[in-house]
């Protein structure tokens, strides 16, 4: 008994062990240690700092698109405060709204140029997703279609229309149809009508009006 206990006390107990080891350790890799160490911090407060930056981009550019829907919206100040908002804060939430709303300002005022380039900008930037990328599609091919340039808009109406139209599609079968009436296509544009027709049967854009042109094509 008296030789164990002489000998517990000579043999350094599990928790010294682990000390003397945890200070060499330390010794060895100190460096590598406090580089780690440094690393995370300074990605925390990389972070931090960009969750705060951020926050205050978007602060910003809703208080920039708010100043705007604050302006006659057809007016010339509205124009040019929803350009400052689309064009500074792009990848905002507002900023999308604004070139959204800057685009159809423009088509609205009959500047189809103009509302094309908007449109284009938006959907080059790949930042917009679901309804606001359909409308923006939408958008630019309306003001393809009031160029004359029909192809290409009836293109784009196409490819909404086979990826599955989120909004309403019906529209869009009146839209191809009278641009390719006006550029020299009946069967085209009958084929179009039928198209609605048959996929739609009940839509309230089957209108007698457009029956009476389509007996006008089919002739």
């Amino acid at each position: 008994m008296a030789r164990s206990f002489r000998r517990a006390i000579r043999e350094p107990d599990t928790l010294q062990a682990l000390a003397g080891w945890a200070s060499d350790f330390y010794s060895a890799y100190a460096k590598i240690i406090l580089s780690v160490v440094a690393a995370a911090l300074l990605l925390g407060g990389g972070f931090i700092g960009y969750r705060v930056w951020d926050a205050q981009i978007r602060e910003k550019a809703s208080l920039a698109l708010a100043i705007a829907r604050g302006k006659s919206p057809g007016g010339p100040e509205a124009e040019v405060l929803l350009k400052k908002a689309a064009d500074e804060f792009p990848g905002t939430k507002s900023g999308k709204i604004a070139g959204l709303r800057l685009a159809m300002l423009l088509r609205e005022r009959g500047d189809h140029q103009g509302a094309e380039r908007e449109y284009r900008k938006l959907l080059k930037a790949g930042n917009l997703v679901n309804t606001d990328l359909e409308i923006a599609r939408r958008g630019l091919a309306g003001s393809l279609s009031l160029q004359g340039k029909c192809d290409e808009a009836v293109s784009i109406w196409r490819d909404i229309l086979g990826a599955g139209s989120l909004i309403t599609p019906e529209d869009i079968y009146v839209s191809m149809g009278g641009c390719l009436e006006v550029s020299g296509k009946p069967t085209e544009a009958l084929k179009v009508y039928e198209e609605l027709i048959q996929k739609h049967p009940g839509s309230p854009y089957i209108t007698a009006q457009l029956r009476a042109r389509m007996r006008a094509l089919d002739k």
